[in-house]
C-alpha cells in the first residue's frame, strides 16, 4: 500500500480507536502478548491500530481480554467478526486467531500461544468442555468436543474430529482424529 495512504488510513482509525488506545494502555500485559503475533508483531500503540483496523478476529480476542461489560461501549466504534464465539472462562496470553470466521471457542480454558483458523468448533460433548494445552494449533475445519484433555504442543489437522484426550506433543487427523505424527 502506498505509504501516504497508509497513514492517512490509520490516522482516521486512532481516532475512532482513542477509546480501545486507552483501554489498551490499562491492560497493556494482558493484550500485548496478542499483539505480538499480528501484522508488525510489535507490542505498540501503532500495531494496535493496525491490528484493530484490518483483523477483525484480533478485534474479538480484544474485546475478549476487556471482558463483557467494558467493550460493549466500544465496540460499535470497531464491529467484531460476528461469526466468532468466544465463549471461555480462560485463554492464555499469545492467542492468535487467524481468519477464524464461523469459529466457536466453548472450552473450559484454553492456554498460551493458542493458534486457530476457519470454521473450527470446541464445544461441549459428553463430560463436558475440553480443556486445551499450551502452543496448541487447531487447523481448519477441526471439530473438538466433550470433557477432554488436548495436552501442550499439539496440533489438530484440518476437518479431524477429536473425542478422546491427546497427550503432549502429538498430531492428530482424520474423523475420528488419530496420531500422525
Amino acid at each position: 500500500m502506498n505509504p501516504i495512504a497508509q497513514r492517512i488510513i490509520l490516522s482516521a482509525s486512532t481516532v475512532r480507536l482513542l477509546p480501545h488506545i486507552a483501554f489498551y494502555l490499562l491492560r497493556r500485559r494482558t493484550i500485548d502478548a496478542d499483539l505480538m503475533k499480528v501484522q508488525d508483531h510489535k507490542a505498540t500503540v501503532r500495531n494496535l491500530i493496525k491490528a484493530m483496523t484490518r483483523e477483525r478476529t484480533f478485534r474479538n480476542l480484544f474485546y475478549y481480554r476487556l471482558g463483557d461489560y467494558r467493550s460493549v461501549f466500544i465496540k460499535w466504534l470497531c464491529p467484531p467478526e460476528r461469526t466468532l464465539n468466544i465463549w471461555c472462562p480462560r485463554i492464555g496470553a499469545g492467542a492468535h486467531l487467524e481468519h477464524s470466521y464461523a469459529t466457536y471457542l466453548n472450552a473450559e480454558a484454553i492456554g498460551r500461544d493458542f493458534y486457530c483458523l476457519q470454521l473450527v468448533t470446541v464445544g461441549n460433548g459428553k463430560g463436558g468442555r475440553p480443556t486445551i494445552g499450551d502452543n496448541v494449533k487447531i487447523m481448519t475445519g477441526a471439530t473438538v468436543f466433550g470433557g477432554i484433555h488436548i495436552g501442550n504442543n499439539v496440533t489438530v489437522g484440518a476437518h479431524s474430529v477429536v473425542m478422546h484426550d491427546i497427550p503432549d506433543g502429538w498430531t492428530v487427523a482424520g474423523a475420528p482424529a488419530k496420531r500422525i505424527h
